[in-house]
């Protein structure tokens, strides 16, 4: 069986059950021949439904539930593989850094065009337990009886949205990490 085999049965089941329905209607619900004929073709579509066409059906949802756990592995395993070179390419760039500060350079670039310059990473990042600490009881409290209970509220800050030179709230850690900036050979324009 294939779709259009299943939707050709539904289909019919469904004409035939209208017949019946009609002629009981114009029989005023007596049990003729044909209705009885026509109640054996109704019971024989359910059950080949009820058996081949949920073994079809099944065959086909199980089919693209393997498929999606094959996907998801293959996800996974990209993801892997992606995680394992930014490792790389951290490793590389603290490498890098080492030797120009070995060295005492600033900048260097290589014979092929590839070339490197000293740099810092700043990274902010919000504390959610201190975010949580100052703030959290104050937002439950002021819309305690107009939310429901179910209804939670979380809390986050943006240091983007802080007035530019503003001195960081304590709930910000801020990072800085020593790095480079990484420049690639490039083709001459045409």
């Amino acid at each position: 069986m294939d779709y259009k085999e299943l939707q050709d049965i539904l289909s019919s089941l469904d004409y035939a059950s209208y017949k019946l329905e009609c002629a009981y209607t114009e029989n005023e619900g007596e049990v003729t021949d044909e209705t009885e004929m026509m109640e054996a073709e109704v019971s024989a579509l359910r059950t080949l439904l009820n058996t081949e066409g949920v073994d079809f059906l099944g065959r086909w949802l199980k089919g693209k539930e393997d498929k999606k756990k094959a996907l998801k592995a293959e996800k996974d395993f990209v993801s892997r593989q992606i995680e394992a070179v930014d490792n790389t390419i951290a490793f590389v760039k603290a490498k890098i850094r080492e030797v120009m500060d070995a060295t005492g350079c600033e900048k260097v670039k290589g014979s092929l065009g590839y070339s490197f310059a000293t740099a810092t990473s700043t990274k902010t990042e919000v504390d959610k337990d201190i975010l949580c600490d100052h703030y959290q009881s104050i937002v439950d409290e002021a819309l305690k009886g107009i939310l429901p209970d179910d209804v939670t509220v979380t809390l986050s800050a943006s240091v983007s949205k802080l007035a530019e030179g503003a001195e960081l709230p304590d709930y910000y850690h801020r990072t800085e990490t020593p790095t480079i900036r990484f420049t690639k050979p490039r083709a001459a324009k045409e």
